[in-house]
């Protein structure tokens, strides 16, 4: 008998992730909990900063409760949001986030392809920047894909949460090239001046032309 609940135990610690969604949830974002219990409209909203995408532009995201409704798990990706919207690949990468939370490697490009929780703490919202560091070019309208883990059972949570789209910005691509190729502000803006002792012998030089020039012309 002790032995089956320590299994149990071990079981529910295994499924729970307390600390964070694992890669093998990256393509599908489905928390390894059962089947959910809860269905009809999420108590849970993703919101954006922006409503264009450009390499280097960040954009602030934030996963927050619509009811005060506390949450325990949640997972963010960017992805292109086109009809495979639901198993294309992670995009961008995500810094400043808080300290319950953190970066999921989705992607080899990079650690922090993807964002979740690292406890299962209740929280209320959290915000973490996203920065698009792919090639600058139009790959399609993006959006961010949450999951989000209720808790109280585990089985209570939400996925397929989504953004509004973000649109690819030419322009903001072209500042940013514009800006990358000019010299370094020493060489473009700095000419080198004379020092105090140049200026005067330049001084005392033209002084004595002209001296010389007024005496001939006075002769």
């Amino acid at each position: 008998m002790n032995a089956v609940l320590i299994l149990s135990a071990c079981l529910y610690m295994a499924l729970a992730r307390p600390d964070g969604p694992p890669k093998d949830a990256c393509t599908d974002m489905l928390p390894v909990h059962g089947d959910a219990t809860v269905s009809g409209e999420p108590p849970y909203a993703v919101t954006i900063d922006s409503m264009t995408y450009a390499t280097g532009s960040p954009v602030q995201v934030t996963v927050a409760t619509t009811n005060e409704t506390s949450f325990r798990g949640f997972f963010v990706q960017a992805r292109v949001n086109d009809t495979d919207f639901e198993t294309n690949t992670a995009l961008g990468m995500f810094s400043d986030y808080p300290a319950q939370t953190g970066g999921v490697e989705c992607t080899d490009r990079n650690a922090n392809s993807a964002w979740g929780h690292k406890n299962n703490n209740d929280k209320t919202s959290v915000v973490a920047t996203w920065t698009y560091d792919g090639p600058c070019e139009d790959v399609g309208d993006l959006a961010f894909r949450v999951t989000v883990v209720q808790g109280n059972p585990r089985t209570r949570y939400y996925t397929d949460i989504v953004s509004s789209n973000l649109m690819f910005d030419a322009e903001m691509c072209r500042v940013a090239s514009t800006t990358t190729e000019q010299p370094n502000g020493a060489d473009s803006t700095t000419t080198e001046q004379p020092n105090g002792a140049t200026s005067y012998v330049i001084s005392s030089i033209f002084t004595i032309i002209t001296s010389i020039i007024v005496a001939v012309l006075a002769y």
